[in-house]
């Protein structure tokens, strides 16, 4: 048995073709910025079993591509280990292209175990230097994920949220491009602006982030590929890798 928070039937932003989503319930990382603050409670959600999940995600296969996507989000997969490893070992052998979309939280094993079980891992980097000004992760075991990713050989795509003075100074942008440069099996890295939307998540909740109160914390278009451009050509990177 897992808990999930919601599905989302077809999505063509949490991995490649379309897919469906599964938002798992539950998240010790707590990042400021998140946007779905609702699974962060471990007890909150639907309870239901990993065999009821897929039969409920094959009702929107015909409306997929094939082969039909489905990413496993959150909140945190890797909270809900045994979970997340049973619903992929299920989905893969129906056929399904699975995705696992996390931040590198919790021990190397069950991370091992679980990214042996999927096509795909987008890694969302809080920090690639000070995690925990963000998030309450612990910078040496994202790190240790992080570089466990290079022995195994499921692909990764790499995410960073920009987000002006926190996650925009040229060291962080150089760390990150290091970190990159050291993953021999990375496909594509992603940087996305930060969305002021999440506040409104929050407020439902009552709840305030310390980054509503930063000013203008909203980077352009512009200063997104500039971030790209310094991440690049600090660690020699080719220009594939990054989506245009």
């Amino acid at each position: 048995m897992g808990r999930i928070q919601s599905i989302q039937s077809f999505s063509t932003l949490d991995g490649p073709g379309t897919r469906c989503v599964v938002f798992f319930q539950g998240c010790p990382a707590a990042c400021l910025f998140c946007h779905n603050p609702e699974s962060w409670a471990a007890k909150g959600g639907e309870e239901i079993e990993p065999e009821t999940l897929l039969l409920r995600l094959e009702r929107f296969r015909p409306f997929l591509q094939e082969p039909p996507g489905l990413t496993l989000s959150g909140g945190e997969p890797l909270y809900q280990p045994a979970f997340a490893l049973a619903l992929a070992k299920l989905a893969r052998a129906d056929g399904w292209h699975v995705a696992l979309d996390t931040c590198g939280w919790g021990p190397t094993k069950p991370f091992r175990n679980l990214v042996k079980n999927v096509d795909l891992v987008m890694f969302s980097v809080k920090h690639p230097i000070h995690p925990e000004a963000l998030s309450k992760l612990n910078p040496d075991s994202v790190l240790a994920n992080w570089q466990l990713l290079a022995a195994l050989e499921t692909p990764v795509w790499l995410r960073y949220v920009l987000i002006k003075g926190w996650t925009d100074p040229p060291a962080a942008l150089t760390a990150l491009g290091q970190l990159a440069k050291d993953l021999p099996t990375l496909e594509r890295i992603e940087i996305f602006p930060y969305n002021s939307l999440a506040e409104s998540d929050w407020q439902k909740l009552q709840w305030d982030s310390p980054l509503f109160h930063e000013g203008n914390i909203i980077v352009t278009e512009e200063e997104v590929r500039q971030a790209e451009n310094l991440v690049r050509k600090s660690a020699g990177l080719p220009a594939s890798l990054f989506p245009s």
